[in-house]
C-alpha cells in the first residue's frame, strides 16, 4: 500500500518491508558477530519495538535471553517529557550481563536517557542500545545509539510497530505523515 489511512490522518509509504527486512538482516549480523562467544540479555521495549525484536531475534541464531520493559512517554502524537515504567524487568538477569535494549525510535533521547541511567544501576557488564528509527535532528539529550536502523527526519510515522493513538503497528512497514 501506498497510502493507508488511520482515523483522521492519511500517511505515505516511507519504507518498505524490502528495505526493513534487508536492514534487520545487517544489524544481526553485526550483534552476531560483536556478541560472538557470550549470552547477551535482549531487551525489548514494548510495544514499538515488538516487530523489530521479532524479526531480528528469529535471525539472532546464537544463545541469548530475551527480557520485555514497558515504557511510556508519548500521549497522541507528542511525547509528555515524562517517562513511566509500566512493566519491569527481572532485574536479577541484568547484573554483569551484556543488555541489549532494542527500541522502536529514539527522538529525543529523553526514555532512552532515563532507561540507561535505570540499567546502570543495576550493574550489567555491558549496555548497547540499536535502535530501529533515530530522529538526530530531535536530540535533545546525550545519548549513544550503538545501532541505528534508519535515520529520518522529524516526521511523524507509523507502521512497523509504531503507532498513532494505538493504532498502525500491525503494518509491516514505515509510513509518514502526508502533507
Amino acid at each position: 500500500m501506498q497510502t493507508i489511512q488511520l482515523k483522521d490522518k492519511r500517511f505515505q509509504l516511507y519504507l518498505s518491508e524490502s528495505e526493513i527486512q534487508s536492514r534487520i538482516k545487517e544489524i544481526t549480523n553485526e550483534l552476531l558477530k560483536k556478541f560472538k562467544n557470550k549470552k547477551p540479555v535482549f531487551i525489548v521495549v514494548l510495544r514499538g519495538a515488538f516487530m523489530f525484536a521479532s524479526d531480528l531475534l528469529k535471525q539472532y541464531n546464537s544463545a541469548c535471553e530475551i527480557e520485555f520493559v514497558k515504557l511510556t512517554s508519548y500521549e497522541g502524537m507528542l511525547s509528555s517529557g515524562k517517562i513511566n515504567i509500566e512493566l519491569g524487568l527481572n532485574e536479577a538477569r541484568i547484573k554483569g550481563r551484556d543488555i541489549i535494549i532494542l527500541e522502536d525510535i529514539v527522538d529525543s533521547g529523553l526514555t532512552m536517557l532515563f532507561f540507561k541511567q535505570y540499567l546502570e544501576t543495576l550493574q550489567p557488564q555491558s549496555v548497547s542500545l540499536v535502535s530501529f528509527l533515530f530522529k538526530p535532528e530531535n536530540l535533545e539529550h546525550d545519548i549513544a545509539i550503538d545501532i541505528t536502523g534508519f535515520s529520518i527526519p522529524n516526521l511523524f510515522v507509523i507502521g512497523y510497530g509504531l503507532d498513532y493513538d494505538g493504532e498502525g503497528r500491525n503494518f509491516p512497514a514505515v509510513y509518514q505523515l502526508a502533507q
